[in-house]
């Protein structure tokens, strides 16, 4: 790949951006940790170099139809300060940050300050990080409604967040707007979450299952319940068949709208499935032993697969 002559200025452009945001959060964390300035000190340690970055990448002529890297740069580096600075912001007004529903709000904003940044600057990856902000504060408006939700809980509300992540990823696809992809990526990071909870949970359940048997022998409890049973998150045949699913449907869809993102996505729950599956993390978490039975997921999957192989050949032969 040949460069050309604005590439140096570029480079040097977002190294500049890189740096001068840096400063500005080793600054804050000095002087805040220290408590040697004031709320508004820190607010405009903050606040200066974000807007600074935010003009540079949204300001000159735009005939490109994405932005040139040093301007991606720029706007993500001023997205990232945003939440500090509506946080010191709060903070100079009274608040207290410290507030589960004020992370909400800082996070809220920040979200609609990113996708404002990705339409006028035309960065996708900052509706990427719009979506992640959005989606870290919906659960933490739920988890603070519904106080200490389960693991189950928190996976309905991820399948929830992830439905309406799709929803918005195909109206901004409909009006054209830039971010559906990063929109729909995040909804996929949502919907594989959900699933792969059960296996990170029961996982973590089977590594403990000899301490537990440990302290059942030394203190029975006389209920004869295992601990790890009534645990919230266990993953179960449903969980598995619904991660197979989604990740399946990514991957397709990646393919189809060529969004890598979303093939990424896919992959690692794709991933997550098959160390379900193939480490039996639902017989462990019941207690059972891993078999090298080839009944059940093993079967399935190569019938299902050899089926899905077969099918085109099977289609134009009957045409």
């Amino acid at each position: 790949m040949q460069s050309n002559g604005r590439d140096a200025p570029d480079l040097l452009r977002g190294a500049g951006g890189i740096l001068l945001a840096a400063g500005a959060v080793v600054l804050d964390l000095r002087k805040g940790n220290n408590h040697d300035w004031g709320q508004l000190a820190l607010l405009l340690v903050i606040a200066i170099p974000m807007l600074v970055l935010f003009a540079l990448a949204v300001g000159g002529k735009r005939d490109e139809e994405r932005a040139a890297p040093s301007r991606s740069v720029l706007m993500v580096l001023a997205i990232l300060l945003g939440p500090l600075a509506i946080s010191q912001l709060l903070g100079l007004l009274g608040a207290n940050t410290a507030n589960t529903l004020y992370t909400a709000l800082i996070l809220v904003l920040a979200g609609i300050f990113a996708a404002y940044g990705a339409r006028r600057a035309r960065v996708p990856y900052a509706m990427l990080l719009a979506g992640l902000a959005l989606l870290v504060a919906w659960l933490v408006v739920w988890t603070r409604i519904l106080d200490h939700p389960s693991v189950d809980t928190v996976r309905i509300l991820l399948v929830v967040a992830a439905a309406l992540l799709f929803l918005a990823a195909v109206g901004i696809s409909r009006a054209k707007a830039i971010g559906a992809a990063e929109i729909a990526t995040v909804g996929g990071i949502a919907a594989v979450a959900a699933g792969t909870l059960g296996v990170v949970v029961g996982t973590f359940a089977g590594a403990l299952d000899p301490v537990e048997r440990i302290v059942e022998k030394s203190h029975t409890s006389g209920s004869g319940v295992s601990v790890f049973t009534e645990t919230s998150g266990f993953q179960h045949f449903g969980w598995d068949l619904y991660l197979l699913v989604v990740s399946v449907a990514l991957v397709w869809t990646a393919a189809r709208v060529r969004a890598r993102g979303l093939g990424y996505v896919g992959g690692v729950g794709l991933f997550a499935f098959l160390v379900s599956v193939g480490a039996q993390v639902t017989r462990i978490e019941s207690g059972g032993a891993p078999t090298s039975s080839l009944a059940g997921w093993p079967l399935a999957l190569l019938v299902l697969g050899a089926l899905g192989l077969l099918a085109p050949a099977l289609s134009r032969r009957g045409a």
